[in-house]
């Protein structure tokens, strides 16, 4: 039988900017909040969730201030050179060497969530269950920008990068799904931020992509894809929304930042937006 009435979550992606998300999923565990029956996380909101629901408090925030600001992560020489801007398959290597992901606590904890991901030649989203055999791989492929990391992901033998290219705000997936009526969505951007049309994202269709027609045209739509989403947080009818954004401040990380202070602050006004966030769920 069908469960109904089920709660989502869905969390948008935005590298160091997921700094605040960390803090706002980090004060749901404290308070032991999980009322979710489906999880849907796009590139760094995928490992947001995957350390929440494996109950690991402070995990993200210790990628972000130790690993994510290591030489070895990010090398402006080696992408000059040829290689990845951005070295995940580093990252996730020495991540799970030091402070391993409690899969088993994930699994028995919350199986039904889901990564999204782009695949690299159609360029359509693939919304991937998390499962053992597929987690670790799922994660990095989920967070690897085109570009900035040159080669795609292989998972189950298929090529994928970031999930942020197809559809970098899933809502309407989630809803979509079997009786969900309320949905939490956390974004990494303020609430009055719709995007803008990328004149890069139109160069890497026209020249880096030029070979992958479907990657391209993903590219391409985009901002419109996005904007469409946020309308649709803002207007849905079919279901409760409960939209959970960061303050426009200065202060805050922005998505390659490497400054300690601006992620600190980011996560602690995350935990603030998290408690807040609690009460205004149970309101809704």
């Amino acid at each position: 039988m069908l469960q109904q009435n089920r709660q989502a979550l869905v969390v948008e992606g935005g590298g160091m900017r997921g700094a605040f998300t960390s803090g706002v999923l980090d004060a749901f565990l404290q308070q032991q909040f999980n009322p979710f029956d489906l999880c849907v996380g796009v590139s760094s909101g995928s490992t947001n969730l995957a350390n929440y629901l494996a109950a690991q408090q402070g995990r993200t925030l210790q990628i972000y201030l130790d690993h994510s600001l290591r030489s070895e992560f990010i090398q402006y020489g080696r992408f000059f050179k040829g290689g990845d801007l951005l070295d995940l398959k580093w990252m996730w290597d020495v991540v799970e060497k030091e402070h391993p992901l409690n899969q088993s606590h994930l699994f028995a904890n919350h199986p039904e969530f889901y990564m999204v991901l782009t695949h690299a030649i159609s360029g359509e989203a693939t919304y991937i269950k998390a499962s053992k055999d597929n987690i670790l791989e799922g994660l990095r492929a989920s967070s690897s920008i085109p570009v900035l990391t040159r080669q795609a992901v292989e998972v189950f033998g298929e090529p994928y990068f970031d999930g942020g290219v197809a559809d970098a705000l899933p809502i309407h997936w989630a809803a979509q799904q079997n009786n969900v009526s309320k949905l939490m969505v956390l974004r990494t951007r303020p609430k009055s931020y719709f995007k803008a049309s990328s004149k890069g994202d139109q160069f890497l269709a026209k020249y880096m992509f030029k070979q992958q027609r479907g990657f391209a045209q993903s590219l391409l739509a985009r901002t419109q894809r996005y904007n469409d989403s946020v309308e649709f947080v803002r207007s849905s009818s079919q279901q409760k929304i409960l939209e959970v954004c960061p303050p426009d401040l200065k202060n805050m990380a922005g998505r390659l930042s490497k400054n300690k202070a601006k992620i600190r602050y980011s996560y602690d006004v995350g935990i603030e937006t998290g408690f807040k966030a609690i009460e205004q769920w149970k309101l809704l």
